[in-house]
């Protein structure tokens, strides 16, 4: 693995507080997504910090300078997916930047797709209810995504660190449906120096889903960006792009050494 940093300082960052709701539970969000709807919240909830969001993170404005550095014109017409959609706006945004579509989003609580499809009045958007922590490959086309997004997915899976395996799963799945030449935007507050998620699990999980044996992955890792009204830092940004070459075959083993791993993999720290 080729690592590369571009120097820049850094205001430090505090360890961030892990939270004591269930985010990493499928009941959790059917349970919130469901008192939503009728104007509740759920009693559960027994950190007093205002959390109602349904816009996880950031809102597609406020990761547009980072991600335009590194879109093509072909992930503007190219499908998009969204891992644990939720109530999400972002692919209206999205349509407003001129990307063509189709949108895709996901989540394994059948109650918030149930809203997401009653509130969408654009054929271009669809909803679905996939697990994709399940080793099942879930029903969607292989590399055919020009665009996955998981904004906070994995820190609410991540909120319980035994999930490790499931998020790999998950990971390995969105590795599969990235076209070539493909972005995988994840947004969370891991970084690379969390070298068991980072080496031991992203990594791994993207070289298994590849299937091309050619496959090689450029990770972009922008530190520590800031909102739009610069009012307080947000978390990190992982662009990843995948190549594939023509050559194609099953991978005959997930167990890569380190050499192999250095030419299939190269990092970019900003």
């Amino acid at each position: 693995m080729v690592v590369t940093r571009n120097h820049k300082t850094h205001a430090a960052k505090q360890p961030l507080k892990k939270s004591q709701r269930n985010y990493e539970q499928q009941k959790y969000w059917n349970d919130r997504y469901a008192a939503k709807l009728i104007g509740e919240t759920i009693d559960d909830d027994v950190d007093d910090d205002g959390d109602h969001t349904d816009e996880w993170y950031f809102s597609y404005s406020d990761i547009s300078d980072v991600l335009q550095s590194h879109l093509k014109k072909h992930h503007r017409h190219s499908p998009v997916l969204d891992i644990g959609c939720g109530l999400s706006k972002i692919f209206n945004e999205l349509l407003k930047d001129h990307f063509l579509g189709p949108f895709v989003g996901i989540d394994y609580a059948p109650v918030v797709i149930k809203q997401c499809k009653k509130a969408n009045r654009n054929d271009n958007i669809h909803y679905l209810i996939l697990n994709m922590l399940q080793k099942r490959k879930p029903d969607l086309s292989f590399n055919s995504f020009g665009l996955i997004i998981d904004k906070g997915t994995t820190d609410g899976i991540l909120n319980n660190e035994a999930n490790l395996l499931g998020i790999s799963t998950m990971y390995e799945h969105a590795s599969s449906f990235l076209s070539s030449n493909g972005i995988f935007l994840i947004i969370t507050i891991k970084t690379v120096d969390d070298t068991e998620w980072f080496e031991g699990c992203l990594i791994p999980s993207l070289i298994r889903g590849s299937q091309n044996q050619q496959t090689k992955f450029i990770i972009h890792f922008h530190e520590c960006a800031t909102y739009t009204d610069g009012t307080e830092n947000g978390p990190n940004i992982f662009v990843i792009v995948k190549h594939d070459c023509k050559s194609y075959s099953l991978r005959s083993s997930t167990n890569q050494s380190k050499q192999d791993i250095s030419q299939i993999v190269t990092v970019k720290c900003y």
